[in-house]
């Protein structure tokens, strides 16, 4: 113990805590409060020779600490040398690929391209009528979407309008300019060519490639473009603080532009059906549904909401309009995290005046069987597959049941709920599992079962 005193009282500042038991390589310090867990650490730590003292656990009952072994410190040296050397070797052809390139894009500065004056003029196209527009010279601008060269005379541009995706072939001269030598990705291009189909065993979007003879930069993106932001190994908070990176990705383009065909052809239903389009607005000062559920803001000194539903204005609307509908912004103040509780959505909703229960059920079957048969027979029909593989289009008629006779239907055929038991009377998910699973209208629903009871 007094030794440990005596060498308490010697030690400096330059001295280097390390520790097995409490020592971490991440957060320490080096410090007896904060010690690093290895010795190896210690030495990262200290960065040249000579090296200060570096103490360990104390092996003997009461020496909370005492100087590393020389042999251990040799092997722990050893070690850092060689990292060293590695370190050292990896700078070293680090700069020497660097100067390579910089030499490189000096002498791609002198290389030119200009267009063969004596080709067919080139026909403006979106990458959407590339199918129609096969061995024609055309000229397509897009941005960037994937970048692959395959050595000095040989790159590969798969393009994105937004319409598409077009894969591009550039040779020689054309990808050995300055332009071709630093572009990245989601940077914007002009690219004159012929469209030819793949050769069989080859693939690319659409079957088929643009051959370009010329080529012009529009803008540059940043070097190492999207991928220095995001990728699909980025974290989901990442993912969503770049969501508008994310949503140039094919699957996320084919759902937004899924999104757009369906608005479409819901409104195309509503028109062809004689209804009338209703925009109302989404500042109101009442509420529909309930007073918990709204979201408040100031309008000009008067207290106001984001509105929960447009329906009593739809229904105002009914005498001088007739059949009315409106697809617009729903809000509702509920923090929950599943899928059917959103602070923000598109709400469809339509009004009819004059019509029974039955009328009602047969303007509901006759909405989705028609509005998915539109999506299906548009130009974009191919990407509901895409984006559903699984997706069955709703069959006519639907079957329509009230709730005591959707018990005993879901009994009868053996289905039930997520615990393995069977649905009893008074559930509320017997209508969802119907309604969702098995398009079954269900109706006369014991009172308890519905919204908007005891006041709400």
């Amino acid at each position: 113990m007094e030794d440990m005193a005596e060498h308490a009282q010697n030690m400096t500042i330059g001295e280097l805590y390390t520790s097995e038991k409490e020592g971490n390589d991440d957060s320490g310090d080096g410090t007896q409060g904060k010690p690093f867990k290895t010795v190896l650490q210690a030495i990262r730590h200290a960065g040249k020779e000579p090296f200060p003292a570096i103490l360990v656990d104390g092996k003997k009952e009461g020496q909370r600490w005492e100087p590393v072994s020389q042999a251990q410190l040799k092997k722990q040296k050893k070690i850092w040398q060689r990292e060293q050397h590695k370190a050292a070797d990896k700078e070293k052809k680090e700069a020497e690929d660097a100067k390579r390139r910089e030499e490189n894009l000096e002498a791609a500065k002198q290389v030119t391209i200009s267009q063969d004056t004596s080709l067919p003029a080139a026909k403006p196209i979106k990458i959407l009528d590339s199918t129609a527009n096969r061995n024609t010279r055309v000229k397509v601008k897009a941005w960037c979407h994937r970048i692959r060269r395959q050595g000095k005379n040989l790159m590969f541009i798969v393009l994105r309008d937004g319409t598409g995706f077009l894969q591009c072939v550039l040779n020689d001269t054309l990808c050995q300019t300055y332009n071709a030598l630093v572009l990245s990705t989601e940077s914007t291009v002009c690219i004159y060519g012929i469209i030819k189909e793949v050769p069989a065993g080859k693939e690319a979007p659409g079957g088929h490639e643009l051959h370009a003879d010329y080529w012009e930069l529009i803008g540059l993106a940043p070097p190492g473009g999207a991928d220095n932001l995001i990728n699909e190994e980025s974290h989901v908070d990442v993912q969503l603080d770049n969501r508008h990176m994310m949503i140039r990705g094919e699957n996320m383009s084919k759902v937004m532009k899924m999104r757009s065909v369906v608005m479409q052809c819901f409104r195309e239903h509503y028109f062809n059906r004689g209804y009338c389009e209703v925009t109302p607005p989404t500042l109101v000062q009442t509420q529909v549904e309930g007073g918990s559920t709204l979201f408040t803001l100031d309008y000009f000194g008067e207290q106001a909401y984001l509105t929960q539903s447009s329906q009593l204005y739809l229904e105002t609307c009914l005498p001088s309009m007739g059949d009315v509908f409106c697809i617009a912004e729903s809000y509702r103040a509920e923090l929950s995290r599943t899928r059917r509780h959103l602070a923000e959505y598109t709400h469809i909703e339509a009004e009819c005046p004059f019509i029974s229960f039955d009328d009602l059920l047969d303007r509901v079957e006759d909405l989705v069987c028609d509005t998915v048969d539109r999506v299906i027979k548009s130009p974009f029909g191919n990407l509901l597959k895409e984006v559903n593989p699984d997706f069955q289009a709703p069959k006519r008629p639907f079957r329509r049941m009230n709730y005591a006779d959707a018990i005993k239907y879901l009994k009868e055929n053996d289905i039930k709920k997520d615990d393995d038991t069977y649905y009893e009377f008074g559930e509320a998910s017997v209508w969802h599992h119907c309604s969702r699973n098995h398009d079954i209208p269900l109706h006369h629903l014991p009172q308890k079962c519905k919204s908007f009871q005891n006041g709400d």
